[in-house]
């Protein structure tokens, strides 16, 4: 039996995807399979990963029609045959030892989920010192984006868990998807762990993506948090308030430090449509906290 499988959705990534793949073949675990959905790209990401899987037996091409990265990975996990799952963004890569040091990891402690500590990597090579986090629902809910985030390829899912909880990508949500995967997966309280003193995910700091500007990332925040707001009940209803009333202060302060009148016109009316925003708002002296304590982390250590 097959123990990884390995999702790589693919939009217009042809330049980054032999980099990725190349990440797998260097695995000291061979026993995994690659399944690139191509989500109807426009470049040649189909001719290179069609050239990929016929000279790598392990790596497999499916095709569809735009739809975003969540539901390229929802159609992975339909057709993914391990007992694990691992997903990979076409610009990202993995450490050599990632799959068979996380394999034996959840399979030693019986976990549903785990996670690794991850680098970035810039233009030029530089990777910036490992950070890892310990993560809760409660930090999912109020800390992601503010030090608490992880990117999606450094953890690994038991495939089991993820059929037994009927858990999926949400296709309506084409921003922050990762973080709603994440709200969704620690909502059934899985047991879980990060493997402790290793980096396994090496991030790209890609400017044509979704987090390539302050803008991109303030206006993809508010837009996933009106999405949210609709969603949750109860405690975590309080949780996500109190995370949106961060966001204020993130906002407020950036359009302070680059006196951005873009900031201001363009994300405003998404704040407008957040909901509860009273409530957050009153909340927001109590948040000023954690904003101070996520800069303090950011620029003093």
């Amino acid at each position: 039996m097959i123990k990884v499988s390995v999702i790589i959705p693919c939009y217009n990534q042809a330049a980054f995807l032999p980099k990725a793949v190349a990440s797998l073949q260097a695995q000291t675990l061979g026993n995994w399979e690659c399944i690139i959905i191509d989500d109807g790209s426009k470049d040649n990401t189909t001719e290179v990963a069609s050239n990929i899987s016929l000279q790598e037996p392990r790596v497999r091409l499916t095709q569809q029609a735009n739809g975003g990265s969540a539901c390229a990975r929802d159609a992975g996990i339909q057709i993914a045959r391990g007992q694990f799952i691992q997903f990979l963004d076409a610009d990202d890569i993995i450490d050599p030892e990632k799959l068979e040091r996380q394999v034996a990891f959840m399979e030693q402690k019986g976990l549903d989920i785990s996670y690794t500590a991850f680098c970035k990597e810039e233009n030029h090579g530089l990777r910036t010192k490992p950070r890892s986090t310990v993560l809760s629902l409660c930090t999912v809910l109020t800390q992601w984006g503010l030090g608490a985030s992880t990117p999606i390829h450094s953890f690994m899912y038991r495939m089991d868990f993820i059929r037994l909880h009927h858990l999926a990508f949400h296709s309506a949500c084409r921003f922050r998807e990762d973080w709603k995967w994440h709200i969704t997966c620690f909502m059934t309280r899985p047991k879980q762990a990060a493997l402790p003193d290793y980096c396994g995910a090496i991030y790209y700091l890609n400017e044509q993506g979704k987090t390539g500007s302050y803008i991109k990332v303030q206006e993809g925040n508010f837009t996933f948090m009106a999405y949210m707001n609709q969603q949750l009940h109860g405690v975590s209803k309080c949780l996500w308030l109190f995370r949106i009333s961060e966001e204020l202060w993130i906002w407020l302060l950036r359009m302070t430090k680059y006196r951005s009148t873009a900031c201001l016109k363009t994300i405003a009316p998404l704040v407008l449509q957040t909901g509860n925003m009273l409530a957050a708002i009153l909340m927001m002296p109590i948040a000023l906290i954690w904003i101070v304590i996520y800069f303090i982390k950011i620029y003093i250590k």
